[in-house]
């Protein structure tokens, strides 16, 4: 590492006395790094002009793999900063759950936890927690392992929404009437729109069909806009809802949709603000589910 930092260096100041400078390191102590990486890669990587040095054909060409070497070692070092900080809590969840009910939580949270840091992680699905670092993960697809205590975070639902403007154009009419008004946004998973909405077209009810996208954000965004009446998560809208650029329909069916799961390792936490946020989550999760029940 010392060898890589005294080349790359070296190399962008021409001057073995300038690198040393930088690396608060004397300039033999300098020379002797680079000497052991020559040693290493067999040739010379310098040649001596003047008072400085330039780099030899092998040089440039090892350059920019000690750039992207120590490049990779920064990124990695910054990945795992938060470990450090004692307040921090690291949350792995599904991109929905993240841009819909946990970024309409996160300002409830700090005020909770006024110096707590939080990682929000989101990608592929997890199926352990040994595979990566992370203190909380929210999924529909529960860990069952001894390891693993797993918790109902919330039963989300599946809703009608549509923008404030055409909400009030809509929100007068009986449903499945209010169907025929508006074009219906697809997701391109759920070709049907809806489980009920075949029979309702075999009995001769006149819909349109506006766009399709495979991704529920950007479907949202489109109902936001006016484009049509979309069917999307309540993790997903409830901001917006609450926000006001998007209006329930609530005449419209709500379908029971997937169970969230809150989950973490089993044992001591590694900070206690994560064993604080679980609680915190699960405490939101039951107030979501009261506010998204049918009689509420």
């Amino acid at each position: 590492m010392q060898s890589l930092l005294a080349f790359e260096a070296a190399a962008r100041h021409g001057n073995f006395s300038r690198a040393a400078e930088e690396l608060a390191l004397t300039q033999s102590a300098v020379s002797h790094q680079i000497q052991l990486l020559e040693d290493w890669v067999r040739q010379p990587l310098f040649r001596r002009i003047g008072r400085g040095v330039a780099l030899t054909g092998a040089g440039e060409v090892f350059l920019q793999t000690a750039r992207d070497t120590l490049r990779l070692i920064s990124e990695g070092r910054d990945r795992i900063e938060p470990y450090r900080n004692m307040n921090s809590v690291l949350i792995w969840c599904g991109r929905d759950f993240a841009a819909g009910a946990l970024m309409q939580w996160l300002p409830g949270l700090h005020a909770a936890f006024p110096d707590i840091e939080v990682w929000v992680v989101t990608g592929s699905e997890l199926r352990e927690f040994d595979r990566i670092d992370v203190d909380l993960i929210v999924s529909s697809r529960p860990i069952r392992h001894d390891d693993v205590s797993v918790s109902p975070l919330l039963q989300d639902r599946e809703l009608a929404v549509c923008s404030p403007t055409l909400h009030a154009r809509l929100s007068r009419m009986a449903f499945p009437q209010c169907l025929s008004a508006a074009a219906l946004l697809h997701d391109e998973r759920r070709p049907d729109w809806a489980p009920w909405l075949p029979a309702l077209r075999q009995q001769g009810l006149p819909l349109r069909r506006g766009a399709t996208f495979e991704d529920a954000a950007l479907l949202m965004a489109a109902a936001e806009r006016g484009l049509g009446i979309a069917r999307l998560s309540a993790s997903l809208v409830a901001g917006a809802i609450e926000a006001g650029s998007l209006a329930h329909l609530s005449q419209v069916p709500t379908e029971v949709g997937d169970t969230l799961w809150l989950m973490k390792p089993k044992g001591a936490a590694r900070t206690p603000v994560a064993e604080a946020v679980w609680r915190w989550l699960l405490e939101r999760g039951r107030l979501f589910d009261e506010m998204a029940s049918p009689s509420a």
